[in-house]
């Protein structure tokens, strides 16, 4: 069951020369939500994307000094990429491939209605 609560909204900072950089905003966004130690650590973090993004991660997670295991799920065929970039092919209907599909559908919906919201709050101001 999902815990809508605990979910977390980062607004970029960065400016990384007006250019989106995937990589530098995920290395952002993991270390400022683990510099919140008021909130519990997770469990496990699950990364939308492959080898650069949990690259990313796991820099923000040795500055901060955390060991938390983490995950990618890479596009292509739906790969989960691990923290040492292993592949691990799970089979289409595997479950455990279905869960980290969900779970990545659900923070893309977050992401995106919260975009959204900054948008027309920009386009109004």
């Amino acid at each position: 069951e999902k815990e809508s609560s605990l979910y977390k909204k980062f607004k970029i900072r960065g400016s990384y020369n007006e250019l989106p950089n995937d990589f530098a905003m995920m290395e952002e966004v993991i270390s400022r939500r683990l510099k919140h130690v008021e909130w519990k650590y997770p469990d496990l973090i699950i990364v939308d994307g492959g080898k650069g993004q949990i690259s990313s991660a796991l820099k923000a997670l040795t500055q901060e000094n955390v060991k938390i295991p983490i995950i990618g799920l890479a596009k292509r065929e739906e790969t989960i990429i691990t923290a040492d970039f292993k592949e691990i092919m799970l089979p289409k209907e595997s479950k455990q491939l279905h869960l980290i599909m969900r779970i990545r559908d659900e923070a893309h919906r977050f992401a995106i209605g919260y975009h959204r919201k900054l948008r027309t709050k920009s386009i109004y101001s």
